[in-house]
């Protein structure tokens, strides 16, 4: 097998998806490949790298639209469907100058009016939003599979959630339902 960056992250996130973020080290993906963890490092710089292309391979799925609330759905949908899947992609966004970072904005920006001066803080609030409502609803679901504990976890009205911020931009959704709680996948 020759290795790659991308045949790495799909090793990383293997793992990722088996034991969870926390098991996902350089030395536990080399192992994972059969080579030598110093072999990594000629394809993906450090953890960070690692981070970020396990992040991309998650969102890999996501596909752009004109509708911002098809494009969270979708953030969403590819977060919830790793393990450990929103932490993953919230640390990659979360390095200095990701370039992930820059372009999920991009792309959510692109489905908001152009002509409006606040669609850039808009594009971010989308992003933050569905990020964060993903990785509560994942770590929520999570505590309650490992405690046995009944109920829904938190953030399952995100699509409400977005639609409200659209709303406040002006964006006049043709189904916008305020007084429903939605699905989070």
């Amino acid at each position: 097998m020759e290795l790659s960056r991308d045949v790495i992250a799909e090793a990383a996130v293997r793992i990722l998806d088996e034991y969870g973020l926390a098991d996902v080290s350089m030395r536990r993906v080399a192992g994972q490949l059969g080579v030598a963890p110093g072999a990594l490092y000629w394809h993906v710089e450090n953890k960070q790298a690692l981070v970020s292309a396990m992040a991309e391979l998650i969102l890999s799925s996501v596909r752009k639209h004109s509708d911002p609330r098809e494009m969270c759905a979708q953030i969403r949908a590819a977060l919830l469907s790793h393990r450990d899947g929103a932490d993953v992609v919230m640390a990659a966004v979360s390095q200095p100058h990701s370039p992930l970072f820059t372009s999920l904005v991009k792309d959510l920006r692109a489905t908001l009016p152009q002509s409006d001066p606040r669609a850039d803080a808009a594009a971010e609030a989308l992003l933050f939003l569905t990020l964060g409502a993903a990785n509560i609803y994942q770590s929520g679901a999570q505590l309650q599979d490992v405690t046995k504990t009944p109920g829904t976890p938190r953030g399952e009205s995100v699509d409400t959630a977005v639609d409200l911020l659209l709303l406040g931009l002006g964006h006049n959704p043709d189904s916008v339902n305020i007084d429903s709680h939605d699905n989070p996948s």
